[in-house]
């Protein structure tokens, strides 16, 4: 008869351990670097912001800009998306008078960051981001070529996704989203 000594036993119990420890770690860093991957699918149209047309309404007599901004974040992944962050700045380009050799300035009349919360695996948050900016018009030079104002807009988004184990951010700086000239 063949008796197997205990030691023998222990290292086999360890080893089959070691083995299931690793197989388990491997499987569950396959699953979680492929659910960050099924979020950013390059086919789908899961975050457009702008979802639409980007709404400058300025207003001459009080100094005054209304912005409105559509937009539409989808997630397609397992996990939820959430700390959904969306920071928009609006910059304006003008001949400043108030200055010796009448030098362009750029002014910033609008700068909002809004958090949003979270999106549900398979959720969508559609929503428009407004608010409203202040102009400097009593500086500006109605006679700059070729237009009295230049906008420029700036857009930060920034999310966590899979447990918060990934956050990533999306900066688009200096767009520029129209021009307006004085009466």
């Amino acid at each position: 008869m063949n008796i197997i000594r205990p030691s023998r036993v222990f290292r086999l119990v360890v080893r089959v351990f070691l083995l299931v420890f690793t197989l388990s770690l491997s499987a569950v860093s396959i699953l979680g670097g492929w659910s960050a991957v099924t979020i950013l699918n390059p086919a789908g149209d899961d975050i457009n912001i702008p979802d639409g047309p980007i709404i400058l309404i300025p207003n001459i007599g009080n100094s005054s800009i209304e912005i409105i901004i559509p937009f539409n974040i989808t997630n397609g992944g397992v996990y939820e998306l959430s700390d959904i962050f969306l920071r928009f700045q609006l910059d304006m380009t003008f001949g400043n008078t108030s200055t010796l050799n009448n030098d362009t300035t750029t002014v910033r009349v609008f700068d909002k960051l809004q958090e949003f919360g979270s999106i549900s695996p398979g959720g969508t948050l559609k929503a428009n981001y407004s608010g409203y900016g202040t102009l400097p018009l009593s500086e500006v030079d109605p006679n700059r070529s070729p237009h009295d104002l230049e906008f420029y807009a700036s857009l930060i988004f920034r999310a966590s996704y899979s447990l918060n184990l990934y956050t990533f951010t999306v900066a688009i700086i200096n767009v520029s989203v129209g021009n307006f000239d004085l009466p």
